[in-house]
């Protein structure tokens, strides 16, 4: 101890203030701590709206899909019966058309002129020697990224190579799943779909012809750039598709009138 009373007051004083100021430093941790914990619960709750926001945004765009689906399916649902009915009405006007015209020489030289001209339009059906070729996507790759596109995927121009190297090989009448073909029917792509007169396609695609020899012009488009294109497209890509003859092809008659993209005969 110090003989000076004045020292030992001082030394006292600040010892008891340096101790007094230790528990404000311990504080300081526990501070962080709590603002840490209030910071994480402040994000977690943030997080939780975004994933509730996200998961409703997706049922309502699914939601969203599948009513624009049901609207197309009732659409194409509608179209399809009105095509039947205007098949039905052709028919009629043609029936009636041959008992208008039947009773005269003339009436009848008439007829059979427009029976010519329905003919060579598309707009009656036909029966002949022809061939059928089946052209399917190739299978897919379980490898391949999701959304990545196919290169072995079947393209509108593709089916215009083929309907064209037809007609070029001598074809008369040409349909691609059931659907006639004119000199004004059209083939395009709508997104990921393949259009026929604006009509959906569902592969695989079935493309019939008629010629005067089924054999002949399978040999013929074998041979023509079309051919060769299948071909390539099937060992390159695995472009899956078949040709064969038959001696009894039928093609429906046509019944819409479209711009064409897809070859004229």
């Amino acid at each position: 101890m110090s003989s000076n009373p004045s020292l030992d007051a001082l030394l006292a004083d600040a010892l008891v203030s340096d101790y007094q100021r230790i528990p404000a430093r311990e504080t300081r941790p526990r501070l962080v701590l709590v603002l840490a914990g209030l910071s994480g619960a402040a994000l977690a709750f943030i997080l939780g709206l975004a994933v509730h926001a996200t998961s409703e945004n997706a049922n309502q765009n699914q939601l969203t899909r599948q009513a624009l689906i049901t609207r197309v399916q009732q659409a194409d649902a509608r179209v399809s019966s009105l095509e039947k009915l205007a098949l039905e009405a052709q028919r009629d006007y043609q029936a009636a058309s041959q008992a208008q015209l039947s009773g005269t020489s003339l009436g009848q030289q008439a007829q059979d002129r427009l029976a010519r001209l329905q003919l060579a339009a598309g707009y009656t059906p036909v029966t002949g020697s022809g061939v059928e070729i089946t052209v399917q996507d190739a299978k897919i790759d379980p490898t391949a990224p999701t959304g990545a596109n196919s290169p072995g995927k079947i393209m509108d121009r593709d089916l215009q190579l083929i309907v064209n190297g037809l007609w070029q090989s001598g074809a008369t009448a040409i349909s691609i799943n059931e659907r006639r073909l004119t000199s004004s029917s059209a083939i395009r792509a709508a997104g990921e779909a393949i259009l026929v007169n604006y009509r959906p396609l569902v592969p695989p695609y079935r493309i019939k012809a008629i010629g005067k020899d089924g054999g002949a012009l399978a040999g013929r488009f074998r041979d023509s750039s079309a051919g060769l294109l299948l071909e390539e497209l099937q060992s390159r890509y695995g472009v899956i598709w078949e040709l064969q003859t038959s001696g009894d092809t039928t093609i429906p008659a046509a019944t819409t009138d479209n711009n064409s993209t897809g070859g004229t005969p």
